[in-house]
């Protein structure tokens, strides 16, 4: 889970808030503990003049007495013939004990330290198998179904329910290891050294057996470290599991990783976590190999792998790559890297897992996981993968137990087989060569759109983003930094604007003009890109993925949204995504030999075509009252039409919301 502990540009994830969701954690778990518990000793009965039970079992019913206050003794003696209900009473105990305990702040010091609470998973997880051997020893097998249960449970979810991965942006370590550095006299200058000259400084700190001081820090660099202080208290009031993780966003240099490393030595953390670079810019993806190379020749980093057993998870960005390289470009770049990745791995014999940051919508790298996962490139899965799975997938994907079975199924077949491959499925060169100059032709094409001086008023103009921004549904704030900029705007708000005017441009815009242009007159081309759509798992998985966004899109509708902006910057930018729309339509279905889109999925055509009437309506009247509100707003200036502004606002969230619900995707 990353609810609490995604912190990267989210003002509202503060320290108290991180302690407090993985305190909501362990509580729910030791909750569900509790009335299993109950629920057991209801009917496992058995008694000593009927059955028989362990000598060990039978001993450690007796110790349990030590946990028991005085006025209990007379309960527990009551059934001094049912050993089993014996022992769940005092467990019981034990887990209310320690759900009391976990109620207290964890700074919290005294004589409950020593209490009977559980002070681990793992001392739970004894006395139930000690129920378990008493009961296979002695004939009762057939009472054992729930304790099996339950002792599974326990193996999954432990004290904290779920392993809260930690996020935060590359720029709070720099700024923070900036003033920790200059109040211990370390340099004046760190955030402004060059890369070369920072990493002897952090390895230096590292390997020191001083440490540096907080007194007199800022209260932002004094939350950035304790953080690290609250991920030791965690693994000790709970268990190492709970966090295991931590993410660095916009990483871009060795020194990013090895900041995360000196905050963690500093409270003993060194080997106790995963750190976790976050590749998510086209250029970044480019330099991921290098930096990873860099990282796994630096002793000092090494030293830390050596404590995780060699093990390296990198996680990959793919809607900032897409935001940045549009949608050709950052899919390749991703297949790529994570190719590159996989070889360097190899060469320093890490154990690599890749964490791909995917989100739902196809501009945030959604679509069909088990097809993305047969399509990785060779030798990158290797039985192991990390998915995100957001708010709007959760939903689809799991809240029908049939369906969240089938998917599940889905993924493990697909890791299963992939890593289970002889051969690699065989890449050509040449198909190599003809992706690499076809991805460059859709960023040229994409970077021509977004980088026009009118893009940016045409997109908050055509688009309900002012009023997405607002909405009361992402985890994180939908900018990074205050300002209108696209580059500062998060990938969510992004894809889930285009999606409500019907355009889908993150999911194909530039691959129209990239095939044509790579194509032109020759047909020896065509035939090429036939047999790599046919062969290639990989290229078929991204253009039937552009399929699939155009087939959503409705450029009909789109026009609509066009008539918002002035004339002067609605009708060239439009005309520029019509076009756009038309070749890309026209070149995937001839690469797929098909007359119309979607023509080999007809159950997702046929969905399509059947909620679209629906939804048209719905973007009419959000035209209407955008125009509306934005007429009010101007006519307005103060002038005591506040109330119609606000409804106006309102009506055009509902718009917002229905027509999300109708297209099944936010961002």
């Amino acid at each position: 889970t990353w609810i609490g502990g995604d912190r990267d540009g989210n003002p509202f994830v503060s320290f108290e808030v991180t302690e407090n969701a993985l305190r909501a954690q362990k509580n729910l778990a030791l909750e569900h503990y509790e009335n299993e518990l109950n629920r057991i000793y209801r009917f496992l009965s058995p008694t000593v003049t009927r059955a028989s039970f362990g000598d060990s079992f039978l001993k450690s019913v007796e110790a349990d007495r030590k946990y028991l206050r005085v006025d209990e003794q007379e309960l527990f003696n009551r059934f001094e013939n049912e050993p089993d209900r014996q022992k769940l009473m005092v467990m019981f105990r034990r887990i209310c004990a320690a759900k009391l305990e976990n109620q207290v702040n964890w700074d919290w010091t005294g004589e409950k330290v020593e209490s009977r609470a559980y002070r681990s998973d793992a001392e739970f997880a004894a006395d139930l198998k000690a129920m378990q051997q008493s009961l296979l020893e002695n004939r009762g097998e057939r009472l054992l179904q729930d304790i099996n249960r339950l002792i599974r449970k326990v193996d999954v979810f432990g004290f904290h329910l779920a392993s809260m991965d930690f996020r935060q942006h590359s720029r709070r370590h720099v700024d923070a290891v900036d003033e920790l550095f200059r109040l211990g006299k370390v340099t004046a200058e760190y955030a402004e050294l060059e890369e070369a000259k920072k990493i002897p400084l952090l390895e230096g700190q590292i390997n020191s057996t001083e440490f540096l001081s907080l007194k007199d820090a800022s209260e932002e660099t004094t939350e950035s470290a304790e953080l690290f202080h609250l991920i030791k208290t965690a693994h000790e009031k709970v268990s190492m599991e709970v966090i295991e993780s931590y993410i660095i966003s916009m990483t871009t240099g060795v020194s990013h990783v090895l900041e995360v490393l000196l905050l963690a030595k500093e409270v003993g953390l060194t080997g106790a976590i995963n750190i976790v670079p976050l590749f998510e810019t086209i250029e970044d993806l480019t330099n991921a190999p290098q930096i990873m190379s860099e990282l796994f020749e630096n002793e000092t980093y090494l030293a830390h792998l050596a404590k995780r057993g060699r093990q390296q998870q990198i996680m990959i960005g793919y809607s900032d790559s897409n935001k940045d390289g549009g949608f050709l470009r950052a899919n390749w770049m991703l297949f790529t890297a994570q190719q590159a990745l996989a070889e360097v791995c190899d060469k320093y014999d890490m154990k690599l897992t890749l964490f791909h940051g995917r989100g739902g919508s196809l501009g945030r790298g959604g679509g069909p996981t088990n097809r993305a996962i047969l399509a990785q490139p060779p030798g990158s899965v290797r039985g192991r993968i990390r998915i995100t799975e957001q708010g709007e997938v959760v939903s689809s994907r799991y809240a029908n137990q049939a369906i969240a079975c089938r998917h599940l199924e889905q993924l493990v077949s697909a890791v299963i087989v992939t890593a289970g491959r002889e051969e690699p499925v065989p890449v050509a060169p040449e198909w190599i060569d003809a992706m690499e100059e076809l991805s460059q032709l859709a960023y040229d094409k994409y970077r021509s759109m977004v980088e026009r001086p009118e893009f940016l008023d045409y997109f908050h103009a055509a688009t309900p983003i002012d009023q997405i921004e607002i909405l009361n549904i992402g985890s994180r704030p939908s900018r990074r930094k205050a300002t209108e900029s696209i580059g500062d705007l998060r990938a969510i708000p992004w894809v889930f604007a285009w999606n409500q005017t019907r355009v889908n441009l993150p999911s194909w815009y530039g691959v129209g003009t990239a095939l044509h242009e790579w194509v032109g007159d020759d047909s020896g081309r065509m035939r090429l890109l036939g047999e790599m759509y046919k062969a290639w798992p990989f290229f078929r998985s991204v253009f039937d993925n552009v399929q699939l966004g155009l087939g959503k899109a409705d450029i009909s509708i789109a026009e609509l949204y066009s008539e918002l902006p002035p004339e002067e910057v609605g009708v060239p930018v439009f005309a520029d995504l019509k076009d756009e729309h038309d070749t890309t339509m026209t070149f995937v279905l001839k690469l797929a030999k098909q007359k119309e889109l979607l023509q080999k999925e007809p159950w997702l055509q046929r969905s399509i075509r059947v909620r679209n009437p629906y939804i048209d309506p719905l973007n009419f009247l959000q035209v209407a009252l955008i125009k509306r509100l934005r007429d009010a707003t101007e006519e307005g200036d103060g002038a005591g039409n506040e109330a119609e502004i606000e409804q106006l606002i309102e009506a055009v969230r509902i718009s917002v919301n229905g027509i999300a619900a109708g297209v099944k995707n936010v961002g």
